[in-house]
């Protein structure tokens, strides 16, 4: 009789261990405070002072003009809940909840450096505004500060102008941290306005936010000043400055600046849209600063300014002149300003830049480097459709005919199909991007939609389901062997070189060879010699963009530059 006995203290005891309890808060309710549903707390900081670690707050809608404070625990605090015993399910838009804070202290402060807290926290569903600072982490020296997660919130007119605040939105530090799904507008500080690291993270993730209209008053870092290793990946960053103090007439990047002086760390950028964004100096978006590694994936950047060089991004090496280095693959990078005569979008100064599968187009000038000695500036550029031009392999020029770039669509016209961001159906143009299948063969183009062509598009959206569609036009590619057709170069400008080709009579002295544009025209016709191992073809005349050239059965595809 005893082993049940001992078999149910057991399971209670667990049970006990893991649970989480519940505590609510409703600022407007009054009476007994216990944290039930009929009894709530009537301020966040009480609930907190009652919860354990792993115990869920949620708050009722309303303004709590408090300053919250978790030491040495993790509880999940989620506001938008109805209220008046009403706790079942959140919803932040219908049930507004505000944590106001004052110049005084962050509205909310993180502090874990004491031990390992088991678990993760979670705040989610608050409008934070007006405080010192929005949310603050600390401790992440310690290695105790982890696996927090910021998300569905509004964190808005937080920082402290005139200071040299980092972080105005966010402080952030720690392992593991995610902030994720929030609108961060409006803040203000030193550096970093939306978010600063104030320690550096590690694994951090900046992922679904609006990060707009927020203000740094130092010379760097308009809206995020970041080091550490992480991913930043699919936020909007809009309108955003840098160097707004009166006093400072120069500042460099006005979305964001990374900084890594351990160059093992790597920071990704990806899926991001960079647009008004404002440096005086450099770097109108991003700023690559300080020996830092940086790999951007599928970036929109258009509509940013600075006063010189380097209106998009700007690469700069370290005080002891140890390169930044930047990787940007398909990325599309337009109609970004600067105030200095042929100033370019990109500028890389003693650093090292590897742009592939871009598009640079209407910025003026698309890129400069230059050495800052002792160090050197490498840029390369391959496979990249530019309009003022760069030498490398697979280079283009001509109009990328954008779907709607005055509207903020950079979407490669296709007169097989291409994807309308306002329905989410895909659309038929009565023009063809040259910029379809022109990246790098062998580069993945795996997420494209059919029919892709077998190769990767330039620009932002190349290897994603939203890529514009490969035309065939009736004209059936096939795959090139040793015996089928070949030309070259490709791209070309002036004479295109057909070399090791097979029809089927070659008894003939001559054999006819066509050229068809993308939507199956036929724009000319030559004879050439079936016994002669190198043919030339005068393409000077042809108009930028695709074609197809055609002998008997076989079909070879080139780009006209």
């Amino acid at each position: 009789m005893k082993k049940p006995t001992l078999l149910f203290t057991f399971i209670v005891c667990c049970f006990a261990l893991f649970s989480q309890n519940q505590i609510c808060v409703d600022g407007n309710s009054g009476g007994t405070e216990n944290g039930t549903p009929s009894n709530p707390y009537h301020t966040i900081q009480a609930a907190i002072a009652a919860a354990s670690n792993g115990d869920i707050v949620k708050v009722a809608k309303g303004i709590y003009s408090e300053a919250v404070q978790v030491s040495q625990k993790k509880v999940q605090l989620l506001g938008g809940f109805a209220g008046s015993g009403d706790f079942n399910s959140a919803n932040p838009q219908a049930n507004v909840t505000i944590i106001e804070g004052t110049n005084a202290a962050p509205c909310i402060l993180i502090y874990i450096d004491a031990q390992a807290i088991s678990g993760s926290m979670t705040i989610s569903g608050f409008t934070i505004r007006n405080g010192k600072q929005g949310i603050a982490l600390s401790g992440g020296w310690s290695g105790f500060l982890n696996n927090i997660t910021i998300e569905n919130n509004i964190i808005e007119n937080n920082g402290i102008q005139g200071t040299g605040q980092y972080g105005g939105g966010i402080g952030l530090e720690g392992n593991n941290v995610s902030i994720q799904h929030n609108v961060i507008r409006n803040n203000h500080a030193g550096r970093g306005a939306a978010i600063g690291r104030t320690n550096t993270p590690a694994n951090f993730l900046i992922a679904d936010n609006r990060i707009e209209n927020n203000t740094g008053y130092d010379d760097h870092g308009g809206a995020v000043i970041m080091d550490g290793t992480g991913t930043i990946t699919r936020n909007i960053f809009d309108g955003n400055v840098v160097a707004a103090d009166e006093d400072i007439t120069w500042g460099w990047g006005g979305g964001i600046v990374i900084t890594n002086y351990d160059t093992t760390k790597v920071i990704t950028l990806s899926h991001n849209i960079w647009r008004n964004n404002y440096a005086p100096d450099r770097g109108g978006a991003v700023f690559v600063d300080e020996a830092a590694k940086v790999l951007m994936e599928n970036e929109l950047f258009y509509n940013n300014t600075t006063q010189k060089s380097g209106s998009a991004i700007y690469v700069d090496a370290d005080w002891e002149y140890n390169p930044s280095v930047l990787y940007m693959n398909n990325c599309t990078v337009s109609s970004n300003y600067t105030d200095e005569p042929n100033g370019a979008a990109l500028f890389v100064q003693g650093s090292i830049a590897h742009v592939e599968n871009c598009i640079f187009w209407n910025n003026g000038s698309d890129f400069e480097a230059i050495d800052d000695l002792p160090a050197h500036a490498h840029l390369t550029v391959n496979y990249t459709l530019s309009q003022k031009g760069f030498t490398g392999t697979g280079n283009i020029s001509p109009d990328p005919w954008f779907a709607d770039a005055s509207n903020g669509d950079f979407h490669l016209q296709s007169t097989a199909g291409r994807f309308n961001p306002a329905t989410g159906l895909f659309v038929n143009d009565t023009k063809h991007s040259p910029a379809i299948d022109a990246g790098n063969p062998a580069s993945d183009y795996s997420n494209e939609p059919a029919p892709n062509g077998g190769r990767v598009n330039l620009g932002c959206y190349g290897n994603t389901a939203e890529a514009s569609k490969s035309a065939t036009a009736g004209i059936e590619e096939l795959q090139v062997t040793s015996y089928e057709l070949r030309v070259f170069p490709n791209p070309v400008y002036n004479e295109l070189r057909v070399t090791s080709y097979e029809l089927q009579d070659e008894l003939l002295s001559t054999v006819e060879v066509d050229i068809y544009d993308v939507y199956g025209k036929k724009i000319s016709s030559h004879h050439l010699i079936p016994t002669s191992s190198n043919q030339n073809i005068d393409v000077s005349h042809l108009p930028a963009g695709i074609y197809f050239l055609r002998a008997g059965d076989r079909t070879a595809k080139f780009i006209k530059n």
